[in-house]
């Protein structure tokens, strides 16, 4: 039961690139709300919220190729 590489190395690109995502959501999302008091804008809550569901959707993804790349049968 080897793992394979390949696949390994690309659940870790998506969790690398999940990882910024998860950082930027929390603030764009804050942003979002300020702008609402203030200006009556709904642009970065918005996009906060879409960026929001793309890091967890990459990091979904990243984990399931992961373990696919461990319990792979051969």
């Amino acid at each position: 039961m080897a793992t394979n590489k390949q696949k390994l190395a690309k659940g870790l690109k998506y969790e690398l690139g999940a990882l910024p995502l998860l950082i930027i959501a929390p603030i764009l999302i804050t942003i979002g709300f300020k702008a609402i008091k203030q200006q009556n804008n709904y642009f970065w809550l918005i996009a906060g919220i879409i960026v929001g569901i793309g890091a967890v959707t990459l990091g979904f993804l990243g984990i399931k190729i992961i373990l696919n790349a461990f319990f792979e049968k051969d």
